[in-house]
């Protein structure tokens, strides 16, 4: 009966997965890339811009849009959250409800607890920062299809680039990728789509 109850729960579950992903297929997105269907993620441990550590299940309640990056970034980072900050308030002032703005850093050796939040802040400060270990910042990175690369340095050295993805991945609220902006992200047509988000 157990066994039973489970498959149910599981079809059930399926389902509405399926549902939620077919109708955000059919919405006219003019940015956002739907997946065929939703990646749920691994139970990844990330440590927030407060210094807690959290599951991923702390992204859950509401969409959104996650970027990966890192504080010492001379122009793409700063860049896209700026972006972000026009496009949060554009949809504030037209009376939407934003999703959760995430940044990720891939660079947890410089970018500690309060760096992230200091960071974060500039931008916004109810806008979520979040790193991780190496190794769960790689199993996160695999599942989601970001590709980044630190640069051989020494230990202690400061000085070093680090490579990145700089697409936008959309989770849903269950904190399943459902969607990603590719490159150029542009305000007003990104905006128009998360709008489309609350349909």
């Amino acid at each position: 009966m157990r066994i039973y109850l489970a498959l149910c729960m599981f079809l059930i579950l399926a389902a509405c997965q399926s549902d939620d992903n077919e109708n955000l297929a059919n919405k006219d997105f003019q940015a956002l890339k739907v997946f065929p269907q939703p990646l749920l993620l691994d139970d990844i441990q990330l440590i927030s811009k407060t210094g807690n550590t959290v599951s991923i299940d702390d992204l859950t309640g509401q969409y959104s849009v996650v970027f990966f990056g890192f504080t010492h970034c001379p122009d793409i980072c700063p860049t896209t959250l700026l972006d972000m900050q026009k496009i949060n308030k554009k949809l504030q002032d037209s009376g939407h409800t934003p999703p959760q703005f995430v940044f990720i850093s891939v660079d947890p050796e410089r970018d500690k607890p309060n760096t992230l939040k200091d960071y974060i802040a500039y931008f916004n400060p109810d806008f979520k920062a979040y790193t991780a270990d190496d190794d769960n910042l790689k199993k996160l990175a695999s599942q989601l299809g970001v590709a980044y690369q630190v640069e051989d340095h020494e230990p202690g050295d400061m000085s070093y680039q680090v490579d990145h993805t700089a697409a936008w991945f959309v989770l849903n609220e269950d904190a399943q990728r459902v969607g990603i902006f590719t490159t150029p992200h542009e305000v007003e047509t990104i905006t128009a789509d998360l709008e489309l988000l609350e349909l």
